[in-house]
């Protein structure tokens, strides 16, 4: 079986081509000149350089493929349209090469993003959703580009909850925030997350693509778990040996740090992490999903819980000099 991976350098990525490379998949690997491929070592994989904005690129990279799994996507921009052209138009482009190509398979990492924060606690599927980032919205347009490609072609949907991990540099201001002891978190901190190690996070995308989906299938995958940020800064604080002092900011200051965000990424056109939709999401009281799809459809479950993975995680990054 031959799979196209695109993103398969980045953080989640590179976990997933390393699963599938131990399934015995023979692996093509979508990425740009520039990648960093240094999560690659030691895997065989073919290399195609091509563009999710250059439809005729993408066909050649889809043919003699049975699957493709698509994580490439823009996370950080500094206006709308960027995430727009990436990860709605890219992803549509990329299916779009696939079915031509007569892929049989087509595998979206999407993002609880794309459904939007849930109303309540027992309302885990937002419907319709509602996304309230420029991110969240494109990742569901692309999500809407994959649907539409049935019944030509097999699609399956993976939204994954927030992912930590090994490879990630992305939460290694708030690892060294627990290093320091001193946390802020937004308002009363009571606000509920569901978060996700990326080991699972690649089993589960793993699972999705040699599984047997229905086609259409839209599964949401988080440890099974809902997390207030203080069980969260008391998590990681666990994995430093200690009990970090939570500072509780009022809202106006996020909201002021993310007014202030938006207004360099404006100057600096670079996207940031600390911006007015950032603050969005963490303005939401529940941001939260279970497994019971991707569970009764694939058999899948979370292998790794919060303290066991900060603990693997913040051991990795100090091996790796990060921390």
């Amino acid at each position: 079986m031959k799979v196209l991976v695109s993103g398969a350098n980045g953080f989640v990525g590179s976990h997933v081509a390393e699963r599938l490379a131990e399934r015995g998949v023979e692996l093509r690997l979508m990425l740009r000149p520039t990648s960093d491929v240094g999560f690659l070592q030691g895997l065989a994989y073919e290399r195609v350089e091509v563009d999710l904005r250059a439809p005729k690129t993408l066909l050649a990279a889809c043919e003699g493929c049975d699957a493709v799994v698509h994580l490439a996507a823009q996370t950080l921009a500094p206006v709308e349209s960027q995430y727009q052209e990436i990860n709605a138009l890219g992803t549509a482009n990329l299916v779009h090469a696939a079915r031509r190509a007569g892929v049989k398979r087509f595998v979206y990492i999407s993002s609880l993003a794309a459904q939007g924060p849930n109303p309540d606690r027992e309302t885990l599927v937002p419907d319709p959703p509602a996304p309230v980032s420029a991110y969240g919205r494109s990742k569901l347009a692309g999500e809407h580009a994959v649907l539409a490609a049935r019944p030509d072609i097999d699609v399956a949907i993976v939204r994954l909850s927030a992912v930590y991990g090994q490879r990630d540099k992305a939460l290694l201001p708030m690892y060294r925030m627990g290093k320091l002891g001193i946390v802020p978190v937004y308002s009363d901190g009571e606000n509920l997350l569901s978060w996700l190690h990326v080991h699972d996070a690649a089993d589960a995308i793993v699972a999705t693509t040699l599984g047997e989906p229905p086609s259409g299938a839209i599964y949401t995958v988080s440890d099974g778990g809902f997390y207030t940020w203080k069980q969260l800064v008391l998590a990681f604080g666990k994995a430093w040996g200690r009990t970090p002092r939570i500072l509780y900011a009022p809202p106006v200051l996020f909201r002021l740090a993310g007014s202030a965000g938006g207004l360099v990424q404006m100057l600096t056109r670079r996207g940031l992490s600390l911006q007015t939709d950032q603050i969005r999401h963490m303005q939401a009281r529940y941001f939260i999903c279970d497994n019971a799809a991707i569970t009764r459809d694939l058999g899948w479950a979370p292998k790794t819980d919060l303290e066991a993975g900060f603990a693997e995680t913040i051991a990795w990054c100090k091996g790796q000099g990060w921390l």
